[in-house]
Parts: C-alpha cells; structure tokens; sequence
C-alpha cells in the first residue's frame, strides 16, 4: 500500500484569520510621520504613538488581537496557560499609492503581527516572508535549482494577500516586506509586536514579569 506522507518539520507558523467586521475608531487624529526614531524615512505614514493599542478608545480592538494571539500562542506553538503573551508595541501604518516596505524583522519580540483595517481590494500590497539566508534546507540558497512549481517547502519567498478585517501573526525573527500598493485608496493596518511573561524552563528557571 502506498502511504506517502510529509511532516513539515522545524516549520515557520503563519497564522492568519479574517475576524469579520467590527467597530473600528476614527484613527485620522493621530500623528503621523514618514520619519522612524533613528531619522530614517519610509515612503509609508506610520503613527508617531506606538503604544496606540493603549488608548482607551481601542481596548475593544486590543480584546479582538489578544483573543487571536492567545489562539496562535495555545493552539499552533502550544505553550502552556502559565506563561503569558502580552502586546508590548502597537502602532498605525497608512499605505498610499506605491508606497512599501523593504525587507525587516521586528526587533526584541518573539511575536509580531498585522491587523488589516482597510485594504482597497486586491490590488498589490501583499505582505512577503523571506526565507533565511543562511539556512541549508531544503537546499543551500546559492543554489538555483529549477523546478516545475513553486510551494511552501521549496521557495525563497512566499506572499500573502491580505483581506479588510484579516491578521496575520508570525515570528518576529522571520524577515518580511510589503508590496507597493496600486491602489489610490489609502490601507491602514495595525502592527504589533509580542512578547511573553512568567516563569519557565526546567533547569535555568526564568521569572520575566
């Protein structure tokens, strides 16, 4: 009997859900800025305030996020009730015509993700995973092969095109980018990033709170 089978071993999650609609905040009285803190530009508006998940006009939306990342945390990594995920950074990014994202990761955070608030059909702004450079599976990156399809185990790059009312959650480690949106309609998003908290491991126990 023939009982092929493939276990995606040592994979990377990308966990994604559309949530349906629901109240969603006027966000236009927000500062916004084209500069980051270093001084570097984005050709994207992002919001000055990166604890906007703070505000108390956006407990509702902060609930809805931390329902998923609760979900992602038990039901896809499997860790157990004890430790917690919380959002420590949350903030507002507003994608024009043609604007985008090079390729980056979210700095000291094991969790990031991005709840799409407005996106004006399909119409590019797809968000793109980078495969490590480094790694050697299933092949070194220096080597070429051709192939007759791409798919998940053997491409460099993957993309997703987001719907209104997705999220995406993902590990912060895993480099990513965003395609220029060909739309003249604006698409909000709302990135956050995710850390953990409570004691664990067995022989050099840490207690983060």
């Amino acid at each position: 009997m023939n009982e092929r089978k493939i276990y995606p071993l040592f994979s990377t999650p990308l966990y994604t859900n559309n949530l349906g609609e629901f109240p969603k905040p006027d966000l236009r009285f927000l500062e916004y800025t084209h500069k980051t803190p270093s001084g570097e530009s984005f050709s994207f508006l992002t919001s000055v305030d990166k604890n906007v998940l703070d505000r108390t006009d956006l407990q509702d939306m902060r609930a809805l996020i931390m329902k998923e990342v609760d979900y992602c945390a038990r039901e896809v990594y499997g860790v157990a009730n004890n430790i917690e995920f919380y959002i420590t950074n949350s903030w507002i990014n507003i994608y024009g015509r043609g604007d985008q994202a090079g390729a980056h990761m979210h700095h000291n955070s094991l969790l990031s993700g991005v709840l799409y608030l407005q996106v004006p059909g399909t119409t590019g702004g797809e968000l793109v995973f980078h495969r490590e450079v480094q790694t050697q599976i299933p092949f070194p990156p220096a080597l070429d092969l051709d192939v007759s399809s791409y798919n998940i185990y053997n491409c460099k790059s993957w993309a997703w095109q987001p719907k209104t009312n997705d999220i995406c959650i993902f590990p912060s480690v895993v480099s990513h980018s965003v395609q220029p949106n060909n739309s003249d309609a604006m698409r909000w998003c709302l990135a956050f990033n995710v850390f953990v908290r409570g004691k664990f491991g067995a022989i050099h126990q840490l207690d983060l709170k």
